[in-house]
């Protein structure tokens, strides 16, 4: 098949037209820069097949009209896309009539070829399905001998390049250079009358001085590269006949995203007329975690097979007790992956000339992933029915969910919840070139009022008060939450804040109740202004500098937040009083997957990283007893690997040169008599920076009552022992140890109660519940039990089988109160499948199932 520099015929001259360069109209031309990776995409024969089996409902699309690629196409181009392309080929008919009969000198161009696979090799880009040649069989040997690599197009004599004729679109990585042609159509190249331009332009609105328009004359004895690494740059390869192949670099700086290319021909006369070319196919241009220059460089090769290239991985779900890694297709080379992050990014209001900025385009990213108004790739949603979209936990990758997005106009897909956030905004930072990666933090607090405490109210009964005295207390403690790391250089802030930045993408509790109630006039790209949380720097986390961009008060809060209670007291104030609760509840885990390994059977691949976001004290938090009465018997009977390998790694954190213990943030918070002259300095901010920058995140209002505490003589201890282990099923028993240490006779009133919850903690229903007032002996012990059999919560448990455990129990005669929760999860039975036989396609297969 003859090459596009071998054609004999070519698109017409026209004075600044915007004809392709085959004279087809393009079907989506997007306001980023023309997106016309989405027609690469529409005529990828992978997606197509795709297609035609099963649509992104899992349904045969096959049987019905409109499966075949044609009508997917059809479908992908929506009402705005269709309105856009009238106007173009109205502007391409008022530019063939204003040049009609109108002769020129100009050269006339007959092809430009771009080398996709070939430059996508030297990118490490090849893997990406819209640069592969679907028309053969990659692995051919007359397609390896038409794929040279760069070296050896460096090297060739002739102009014998070959490409082919099949849809593929170049994804190359800035920081490094790339080859391309151009074919003359009637004449060679005569420098001493011909002037031509390379031209590359970003966005609806290309400036020079803004970096998204970029002019690049060709110069003949050009042969090596004279700008500064950081602007673009051409050098002349080889000039043979109608022939001039170049080398263009790519600044570590450029905007990424769809570059539209263009070739300008004019003469050397003043004010003669200028013809331009537009090249058939726009091209990717991707961040370049391979580059030094570039702000996402990673300078280690295994991370980068794992944060970067390696599209498969796994999102921890479950239960501080017993976290379970979930496997996930990322996808992030499929041919879907690249046209929705595009497309999301111009939904996101984000400014082109930005879109260089790895820190502006996760928080973009973040921002327009979950759906807001109409705008934004998944809807969420935690609880009830999911019979209009798409169950949470049915989704195995992200190329169904571009699938669906694209397919319907770019409307929100339903249902996400955070694990699907945090997996698909990996999937796109991936495909754009962001190392990346999803951690899970298990018992999460989500604070929605700015105090780093979730709180919780009860009545005089013990009971849960939905919403708090006034009904807008949205705090809440969820079993588990994912979010998404992203790795990048952070130089908007002081130095030491590199490396890992959390980014969160699930929308906050309070913003997904209003977003159904907000104004329409809101309605648009800015409306998605409050979901944005990060990049906030993982190491800015850990120290407890929460004043740092972006958004790190509410990740800090995440994982750090004090779980506050309170009850009911026609003695205090202000109605409650405080009741001590175990203080450290929150963060007990933070997990990923560890680079280079991958367990389908069990999670040997898991990776504590806990430490990155958290500073222990001098023994584990397991084995501390909290400021109230409740202990956690939390390690009683655990074996887990992740805990103990980190209680034996990261008990002792000290100072250089110094065996003087770090205090936390916590620490300070807690603590206002805390006398920092005890300490070393860190990093040159002290107690009372770190005490200031933790109040100033509070509200004034709210940190009096919340840290308001009363001396009372606490001489009965209570143990609430938390389950490990409870199988689908089987009754289980709730239990707190009670006893009386003083040398007096006391009083116990104690609640204790189970419901069953959606991993967000949210309740759905009353398990059980136990009551009970005795009299304690001085020295002597009690057990309070709670029994929940298998006919009490068969027909009352929600999606996960998550089950939430609240005690509360207060001393009559010293007024001591105590509380405490905890979470756990139903195990259910392991299914087995064994495949009988051979299986052949379009057979029947025997297939052997069984529970473990």
């Amino acid at each position: 098949m003859s090459s596009p520099l071998n054609q004999s015929g070519s698109p017409g001259m026209l004075r600044r037209s915007m004809m392709n360069q085959q004279g087809s109209p393009t079907l989506l031309r997007h306001s980023m820069s023309g997106n016309s990776g989405l027609n690469n995409l529409a005529n990828s024969s992978g997606f197509a097949r795709r297609n035609a089996d099963q649509d992104g409902m899992g349904n045969n699309a096959s049987a019905r009209s409109g499966g075949n690629s044609a009508a997917y196409r059809a479908s992908l181009v929506s009402h705005y896309a269709e309105d856009l392309d009238r106007r173009r080929r109205a502007e391409r008919a008022v530019e063939e009539k204003l040049t009609d009969g109108m002769p020129s000198d100009n050269l006339k161009i007959d092809s430009v070829e771009l080398f996709a696979r070939d430059n996508a090799r030297e990118h490490r880009t090849d893997r990406y399905e819209v640069v592969l040649d679907s028309g053969r069989d990659i692995g051919s040997p007359s397609t390896m001998a038409r794929s040279r690599s760069m070296t050896n197009m460096a090297s060739m004599t002739s102009m014998d390049y070959h490409s082919s004729s099949s849809p593929s679109t170049a994804v190359l990585r800035r920081g490094q250079p790339f080859f391309m042609a151009v074919r003359m159509k009637d004449r060679n190249f005569d420098p001493r009358r011909d002037v031509l331009r390379a031209v590359f332009t970003f966005g609806p609105n290309p400036q020079v001085t803004k970096g998204s328009k970029v002019v690049l004359p060709f110069h003949m004895n050009q042969r090596e590269f004279t700008r500064a690494p950081q602007k673009w740059d051409m050098r002349i390869h080889q000039q043979e006949g109608f022939n001039i192949s170049c080398q263009v670099h790519i600044p570590a700086n450029a905007l990424v995203g769809l570059w539209r290319v263009n070739i300008e021909t004019t003469t050397t006369t003043p004010g003669a007329r200028i013809d331009e070319f537009r090249c058939k196919d726009d091209i990717y241009v991707l961040f370049n975690p391979f580059c030094r220059e570039d702000c996402v460089y990673l300078d280690d090769e295994e991370l980068r097979r794992e944060y970067l290239m390696n599209d498969t991985g796994k999102v921890f779900v479950g239960t501080h007790h017993r976290p379970k890694g979930r496997r996930w297709i990322y996808g992030q080379f499929s041919d879907v992956a690249l046209p929705a992050a595009q497309l999301l990014l111009g939904q996101s209001g984000l400014n082109p000339t930005e879109r260089g900025n790895p820190v502006q385009v996760v928080r973009a990213i973040a921002s327009i992933i979950n759906a807001n108004e109409g705008f934004g790739l998944l809807e969420g949603k935690w609880e009830g029915s999911f019979e209009d979209g798409v169950c949470p936990w049915v989704w195995t990758g992200s190329s169904k969910i571009f699938e669906h997005y694209l397919r319907n106009g770019s409307k929100p897909v339903k249902y996400g919840q955070c694990w699907v956030f945090a997996a698909v905004a990996t999937s796109i930072f991936r495909a754009l070139g962001i190392p990346s990666r999803p951690v899970t933090n298990f018992v999460s607090a989500r604070d929605t009022n700015h105090t780093l405490s979730v709180d919780k109210y009860f009545d005089v009964f013990g009971d849960e008060m939905k919403g708090g005295p006034d009904g807008d207390n949205q705090d809440a403690l969820w079993n588990f939450h994912a979010w998404t790391e992203v790795w990048m250089s952070r130089p908007d802030l002081q130095t030491g804040y590199n490396g890992w930045q959390a980014v969160d993408p699930t929308p906050p509790p309070q913003c997904r109740q209003n977003s159904t109630g907000a104004d329409p006039k809101s309605r648009g790209p800015l409306a998605v202004e409050g979901f944005r949380r990060g990049p906030s720097s993982v190491e800015s986390v850990r120290r407890g500098e929460i004043g740092f961009a972006f958004d790190t008060p509410y990740l800090f809060a995440e994982i750090n937040a004090e779980v506050t209670h309170f009850q009911e007291d026609e003695t205090s104030h202000w109605g409650f009083k405080k009741i001590p609760v175990n203080n450290y509840q929150v963060g007990r885990l933070i997990l990923t997957k560890r680079p280079g390994a991958d367990d389908d059977v069990s999670d040997a691949d898991v990776e504590d990283i806990t430490g990155l976001y958290k500073t222990l004290d001098n023994t584990s938090r397991y084995q501390r007893q909290s400021d109230g009465c409740f202990n956690s018997l939390f390690n009683q009977g655990m074996t887990s690997p992740y805990l103990e390998r980190r209680d034996r790694e990261r008990d002792v954190i000290q100072y250089p040169g110094t065996s003087v213990r770090r205090p936390s943030a916590m620490d300070i918070a807690r603590k206002p008599w805390y006398d920092e002259s005890r300490y070393p300095a860190d990093s040159g901010k002290t107690a009372a920076d770190r005490m200031s920058a933790m109040n100033a995140a509070r509200s004034v209002d709210r940190a009096q009552p919340i840290f308001d505490s009363r001396t009372l003589n606490e001489d009965v201890q209570f143990d609430l022992v938390e389950q490990e282990k409870v199988a689908w099923g089987q009754p289980f028993n709730v239990q707190v140890l009670i006893q009386n240490r003083s040398q007096e006779t006391r009083t116990i009133t104690a609640y204790l109660c189970a419901n069953s919850v959606y991993y967000t903690g949210v309740t759905a229903r009353r398990l059980g519940r136990s009551d009970r007032q005795f009299v304690l002996q001085p020295g002597s012990r009690e057990t309070m039990q709670l029994r929940i059999s298998w006919e009490e919560y068969r027909e009352r448990v929600v999606d996960y089988g998550h089950i939430k455990v609240f005690a509360m129990a207060s001393v009559q005669e010293t007024k001591q109160s105590c509380s405490a929760e905890d979470d756990f999860q139903l195990e259910k039975p392991k299914l087995d499948i064994q495949v009988r036989g051979n299986p052949q396609i379009g057979q029947d297969a025997a297939l052997l199932l069984s529970r473990s």
